[in-house]
């Protein structure tokens, strides 16, 4: 499993870092591999070189916005098989329904709670194994 966690802030992703490896570490996942990316510019260079299957992606981050990274993600059909988590401060139904309509596949609202961070991702999972 490949993950991409994609975060300007250093925090934020040691905290989501972490709590892949904790969710991931079930005996039913072989092998985790974690990637980070600070902007979505970063973040495209990580998908040029890995086959990413999951992606946390933060919204406001400088130089490529989050939603200018499902947008570029979508875009490519080598990577129409990556799921998209957006990882988020932004929590309004019309910031999630913009970004379920440009192609996220799950939406989770800062600050994170652990069980919520893992019923998204047996969501993401459960329909990467259909």
């Amino acid at each position: 499993m490949n993950v991409l966690i994609v975060d300007d802030s250093k925090i934020v992703r040691r905290v989501l870092t972490n709590t892949m490896k904790r969710y991931f570490k079930a005996p039913t996942w072989n092998e985790l591999n974690l990637f980070e990316a600070e902007d979505g510019n970063e973040a495209m260079d990580v998908m040029k070189r890995e086959k990413v299957d999951i992606m946390l992606l933060d919204w406001n981050m400088p130089n490529m916005t989050g939603p200018e990274v499902v947008e570029a993600v979508r875009a490519n059909k080598e990577w129409n098989k990556t799921r998209i988590v957006m990882a988020t401060t932004e929590g309004s139904k019309a910031s999630v329904l913009a970004m379920i309509k440009k192609g996220a596949n799950g939406y989770m609202v800062k600050p994170f709670q652990e069980d919520a961070i893992f019923k998204t991702l047996d969501t993401i999972t459960a329909r990467m194994q259909k």
